[in-house]
């Protein structure tokens, strides 16, 4: 369904692109261009609890793009790229406890949680962003670009850790006494990472919404360099998992609990690119990739 979606999205960009095309090109720069850009950015997987949200964090990505100018104004794009979104989360003291049955001791005891940890948690996409493109001439030499679209993610991979405090877990059974050295499986005592962290992953593809504003400057002959702003967000919720924050012999963090809602990925970057000019299609343009002549 996802696929289908998409597929449409790129035939309505085509058709609303082609509605402004004309029969002759001017002279603003030949037609067809493919960039090759990276793009650093700050980045969130966006979610929040009820004691406190995310917070954002640096990736750098990069991509090849095709782009068609039908006039000397509108065109259309399709790229490939691989894009990542990461984040932090602070525990300042998360408390909770759990009640359970021990066999060896034939008693209830209490299984306390403290969290104090910063964790961080990244997903990287191979992204196929499909975008409709607007470029304005400001002079010989510069114009201005503005490209709104979507993009259809594909699932590439996860990290996730701790980066500082720790995870403090102790059991309290009344008034017996209990070596808590027997209870390993139970995961007491202070950890750095992970608590014995499912293999699952915690995060899915999406349909990005895409925006970029910018300017392009003329190098030399067919060469353009862009800096542009690029905006993107996830629609969906990337969530996969939501177990309970304290179970007795897992933690996977945060993102893999029902402690939080739903997850999007969001980031703000500048993408720098290299853009050679060309006519793919052999449209008379005569233009001699000349943008200023009219």
């Amino acid at each position: 369904m996802k696929i289908r979606n998409f597929i449409l999205v790129v035939l309505i960009l085509f058709n609303l692109a082609s509605g402004f095309t004309q029969t002759n090109y001017s002279g603003r720069g030949r037609p067809d261009q493919l960039i090759l850009h990276t793009t650093p950015s700050v980045s969130l997987l966006s979610y929040k609890s009820l004691d406190s949200k995310s917070t954002i964090s640096g990736n750098i990505g990069t991509g090849l793009e095709y782009g068609h100018f039908f006039n000397e104004i509108w065109g259309l794009s399709i790229g490939a790229e691989i894009t990542s979104f990461s984040t932090f989360y602070h525990f300042k003291g998360r408390k909770d406890s759990l009640e359970l049955f021990d066999n060896w001791s034939s008693r209830y005891y209490k299984l306390n949680q403290n969290l104090t940890t910063k964790e961080f948690q990244s997903v990287t996409y191979l992204s196929f962003p499909v975008k409709i493109n607007y470029r304005h001439r400001l002079t010989k030499s510069l114009n201005v670009n503005v490209s709104a679209g979507v993009a259809y993610t594909l699932y590439f991979a996860e990290n996730k850790s701790i980066v500082s405090g720790t995870i403090d877990r102790q059991a309290f059974f009344g008034d017996i006494y209990v070596n808590i050295d027997e209870f390993y499986p139970l995961m007491f005592g202070k950890f750095t990472d992970y608590i014995n962290p499912s293999s699952e992953k915690q995060f899915k593809s999406t349909l990005l919404g895409v925006a970029q504003m910018g300017l392009s400057f003329n190098l030399a002959d067919n060469w353009n360099m862009h800096t542009e702003l690029n905006f993107q967000y996830g629609f969906q919720n990337i969530k996969t998992r939501s177990i309970n924050l304290l179970i007795p012999d897992e933690y996977s963090g945060v993102t893999a609990t029902n402690y939080i809602g739903e997850i999007h990925p969001l980031s703000l970057g500048l993408r720098i690119g290299v853009a050679y000019n060309f006519d793919l299609f052999g449209v008379d343009c005569k233009c001699h990739n000349t943008w200023y002549k009219k």
